[in-house]
């Protein structure tokens, strides 16, 4: 990994949470690069995943996560009623509350801290990112009690510290021949001075 390389990336990514006023918290300083991997001259490939996918990541990574998710729930239809607004469907993420029945929120209300009827914003809501229809959630919690899903995520890959082998590209790149460009060119000239002698 080049340090510089990352520094610039966490400058630019982290322009975000300097922008909704979290700089003090989750901003680029210059130290970022130092918090994130030890002053050590190689990062191997390992290193730097297990960095990233840490619980909790170092603190000027917290949001990149975050903005994965924005970027992948942004064009997702949720087709249920906000409870608030009482928009016939939603886009983004939706939000359904824990302890109210069938109570859920459109990404936009749930942002501007709207409730209404028993509801409360000390409720605690549970973030959704895709949607499933009933009966996909039905058919997935009997496969799970049967034992057809596994109870827990694969382990992450380990990747090998040196390539196994290198490339050798010898065979597929043909060296370079001046031989061969000159006598393409003298064919070229050739066909040139045929086709102005037609004309």
């Amino acid at each position: 990994m080049i340090f510089t390389k990352f520094d610039q990336f966490l400058k630019e990514v982290l322009k975000l949470p300097t922008a909704v006023f979290e700089g003090p918290s989750f901003g680029y300083t210059e130290h970022s690069v130092r918090t994130c991997f030890p002053q050590q001259k190689k990062i191997m490939l390992n290193m730097f995943l297990d960095t990233l996918m840490a619980d909790p990541p170092p603190q000027c990574l917290v949001w990149l996560p975050l903005m994965h998710r924005l970027a992948h729930v942004e064009n997702v239809f949720h087709p249920v009623e906000c409870s608030y607004c009482r928009c016939e469907s939603m886009m983004g993420f939706r939000y359904r509350c824990q302890q109210c029945h069938n109570y859920q929120l459109c990404q936009n209300c749930f942002w501007r801290g709207h409730a209404n009827g028993p509801h409360s914003n000390q409720h605690q809501m549970k973030e959704h990112s895709s949607w499933k229809s009933p009966a996909k959630k039905l058919s997935h919690a009997i496969s799970k009690s049967l034992g057809c899903v596994p109870s827990r995520e694969p382990p992450r890959p380990v990747f090998p510290e040196q390539p196994e082998k290198p490339l050798d590209l010898a065979h597929i790149c043909y060296p370079f021949v001046p031989t061969l460009l000159s006598n393409w060119w003298d064919d070229f000239n050739e066909i040139l001075l045929y086709c102005k002698s037609k004309t």
